[in-house]
């Protein structure tokens, strides 16, 4: 299973949809995967730029008032610590690929399809 990245999906900002085309890549690459050695620092390294690119989503968000603001940054923080959650399986010796591939399809289709299509809509306005 892999996740498509569209051109519609950004929202105007270069860093951000940089970044989260990135994410796309990561997960496609994750799910690809049959090195179990491998998995390991891709999955610390899809965390981190998750972690990441929901800060700068966030301190954009503040920066231009967004008014969804706060159910948007609710909404990474529940998909954090179902990523999170799934990491420490990693961690205990438990690889769930698949249960990550599906965080990340949800962000995908869900959280970037429809959340994120709201701040670029306020984006366009606001700009």
């Amino acid at each position: 299973m892999s996740i498509e990245w569209l051109e519609s999906y950004k929202i105007g900002n270069a860093e951000i949809d940089a970044s989260q085309k990135e994410l796309f890549e990561l997960t496609n690459q994750i799910a690809d995967c049959e090195d179990w050695m491998a998995l390991r620092p891709m999955i610390v390294s899809l965390f981190k730029q998750l972690e990441q690119q929901f800060e700068l989503e966030e301190a954009l968000m503040t920066k231009v008032a967004f008014p969804g603001a706060q159910a948007h940054a609710e909404d990474h923080l529940h998909l954090l610590t179902r990523l999170r959650d799934r990491s420490m399986d990693v961690g205990k010796g438990h690889m769930n690929k698949k249960a990550i591939v599906g965080v990340m399809t949800d962000w995908a289709h869900r959280h970037v399809a429809n959340l994120d299509a709201e701040l670029a809509q306020y984006l366009a306005v606001w700009a």
